[in-house]
C-alpha cells in the first residue's frame, strides 16, 4: 500500500530528532586543546601570594600556553601524538619567608551559567621532589572583572575551586574554596588520600598510610580527567569520572561567571622543575531530564510511526 506520507518525511524527521538529541546531550560551549601555540590571545592569567609573604620579593610563578610537555617525557592524554598543551609553575625560586601562592589562567571573555560542565586532563608534574605539595585546581564562576586566584594563605577569595594534591604529600591532598570574599579565602579541607578507601578515586593511591594518589604508578605523576558538573543547586566534583565532592548552591551564591584551571602550593619551597599541565579543555552544556526525555520521546514516537506503515 502506497504511503499517504510525503517521500521522506519520517527519515527526515527521525534525522531531526536524532540531531536535536545528540545536541540536547552533548552541547559544546566551548573547547580548547592549545595546539595552535597562539592561546597566549585567547586566555588570561592571575594569582595571589600568600598574605604575609614579603610583596617586594613579588611573585615568582610561571604561565605557558604553548608547552610542550613531551619534554618531560609526558605522553599525549589522548594518544594523539600532540604534546602541546599550558603549564602553570608556582614557586619557581626559593625566596626564603612565606612564598606560597597560586596562578590561574581562564579563557578571555567568557562567562557560563545554567547547568554546564566543564573538563580538562590535568597532569600535576613532579621532578622528584618528595612531598613537594603542589595542588591542581579547577573552578568555575570567576569574575572577569576582578579574578582573584583562590590561595589557602591568602587574603582574598570568590570563586568556587576544587585542588588534588599531584602526589599526596600535602596536609589536605583534597580541599574546596567557597562563598569566599575580600577577606575570607573560603578555604576548605577535604581530607587526605589515606583516608580515603581503597579504590575510591581510580587510578589514585587511596586507604594506606602515605598514599601517592595519582603518582602511585609513577613519581612524576599522572593524567587525571578533572570534572566539574552544575546540576540544578548541585555543584559536583569529579575526578577520573568518580564523585569527589559536592557543593551545595541552593543559597545561589554563585549564578555564573568563567572557569579556570591552575596550581597551588600552600607551603614555603622552590620547585623550579614541578608544572601543572592542562590540555583539552571543553565545556558542554548538562541537559535538564526533562528536555532529554522529550527528545528521546521523539524519536520513539517516530519509530512508532514507521512501524505502522
Amino acid at each position: 500500500m502506497k504511503s499517504n506520507n510525503p517521500s521522506g518525511f519520517f527519515g527526515l524527521a527521525a534525522v531531526a530528532a536524532v540531531a536535536s538529541a545528540a545536541s540536547i546531550a552533548s552541547g559544546q560551549l566551548f573547547t580548547e586543546n592549545f595546539s595552535d601555540g597562539n592561546a597566549a590571545s585567547r586566555w588570561g592569567s592571575a594569582y595571589q601570594l600568600e598574605s604575609s609573604r614579603d610583596i617586594s620579593t613579588g611573585p615568582d610563578g610561571l604561565v605557558n600556553f604553548a608547552f610542550d610537555y613531551s619534554t618531560l617525557g609526558i605522553a599525549s592524554p589522548t594518544g594523539s601524538g600532540d604534546t602541546i598543551g599550558a603549564a602553570i609553575g608556582v614557586n619557581l625560586t626559593d625566596q626564603t619567608g612565606d612564598e606560597g601562592e597560586s596562578y590561574i589562567i581562564y579563557p578571555l571573555g567568557r562567562s557560563f551559567s545554567g547547568s554546564f560542565s566543564v573538563q580538562a586532563d590535568m597532569y600535576v608534574y613532579n621532578d622528584g621532589l618528595a612531598g613537594s605539595t603542589e595542588l591542581g585546581m579547577a573552578g568555575l564562576f570567576l569574575n572577569n572583572s576582578a579574578p582573584v586566584a583562590p590561595y589557602q594563605w591568602g587574603t582574598e577569595g570568590g570563586p568556587l575551586a576544587w585542588i588534588y594534591s599531584g602526589e599526596g604529600g600535602s596536609s589536605a591532598d583534597l580541599a574546596r574554596f567557597s562563598e569566599g570574599n575580600a577577606s575570607s579565602t573560603g578555604y576548605l579541607s577535604l581530607g587526605d588520600y589515606n583516608a580515603l578507601p581503597a579504590g575510591t578515586i581510580p587510578g589514585f593511591q587511596t586507604g594506606v598510610s602515605g598514599s601517592l594518589g595519582p603518582a602511585v604508578d609513577n613519581a612524576s605523576g599522572a593524567w587525571v580527567k578533572v570534572r566539574i558538573e552544575v546540576d540544578g543547586s548541585d555543584v559536583n566534583y569529579y575526578l577520573n569520572d568518580a564523585l569527589v565532592n559536592t557543593y551545595d548552591n541552593s543559597g545561589g551564591f554563585y549564578t555564573e561567571g568563567n572557569i579556570f584551571f591552575g596550581l597551588t602550593d600552600p607551603f614555603n619551597s622552590a620547585n623550579a622543575g614541578n608544572r601543572a599541565i592542562i590540555d583539552n579543555v571543553l565545556v558542554q552544556v548538562v541537559p535538564e531530564p526533562s528536555a532529554l526525555a522529550l527528545g528521546l520521546l521523539g524519536l520513539v514516537s517516530i519509530w512508532a510511526v514507521r512501524r505502522r506503515q
